[in-house]
């Protein structure tokens, strides 16, 4: 692959060129349908129905168009995540909360996206780097949630809710990697039920209270 180039736009400049948003929309779904290794410049392109120079035009390289997809899809989920669990206040509210959106993240090809990119970037320092600025805002988001729902049954003081926060997004990113080496999806839907246990348990131990 290309190496990143130009820095990915905000949202409002993103959408403000119709040939710039076909590209971004058009390498989204060639991540999410072909994987990384098949998004160059002309499968991009030819999805879009566009020359494959304007790829280079608008965006400087291949990668920095493929982040710029991570990047738009992103935003929009991230949105979806803070309207959905913002009210939550309990372990298993937030698993009941969340898993509606983990689902709408793996139907949608977000989490196969973010996978997919993530997995390309390992030989690929600027790439790498690019992915690592993508997540941020999810690995703060995750946390901040954490905190809000372990504090006041006094988890917080057991679990750093920043290292609940890695494993939590790892956790994701991994199961769409393998769901996709062994074509088997079983294991996510057994995953969500472990967590509802989990979170049940918990809750059950701590009774409001801190630990």
């Amino acid at each position: 692959m290309a190496k990143a180039g130009r820095k990915p736009q905000s949202g409002a400049d993103r959408d403000a060129n119709p040939t710039r948003q076909r590209l971004v929309v058009a390498a989204f779904e060639t991540l999410r349908d072909e994987g990384s290794a098949q998004a160059s410049a002309r499968a991009i392109a030819g999805r879009a129905g566009l020359n494959s120079a304007l790829v280079f035009y608008h965006f400087g390289s291949v990668n920095a168009l493929l982040v710029e997809a991570l990047a738009h899809s992103s935003e929009t989920q991230l949105v979806r995540y803070r309207k959905a669990l913002a009210e939550v206040q309990t372990l298993p509210d937030l698993v009941a909360a969340a898993e509606g959106q983990l689902r709408d993240d793996f139907d949608s090809g977000h989490v196969k996206v973010m996978a997919e990119l993530a997995a390309a970037s390992a030989a690929d320092e600027e790439l790498r780097a690019s992915v690592l600025a993508q997540m941020q805002p999810w690995l703060a988001f995750t946390e901040e949630t954490l905190e809000r729902v372990m504090e006041p049954v006094g988890l917080i003081s057991v679990i750093p809710p920043e290292q609940v926060a890695f494993l939590i997004v790892a956790l994701f990113l991994g199961m769409e990697l393998l769901a996709t080496q062994v074509g088997d999806e079983d294991f996510i839907e057994d995953l969500f039920v472990s967590a509802n246990r989990v979170a049940g348990v918990l809750s059950a131990l701590t009774g409001g209270k801190a630990l």
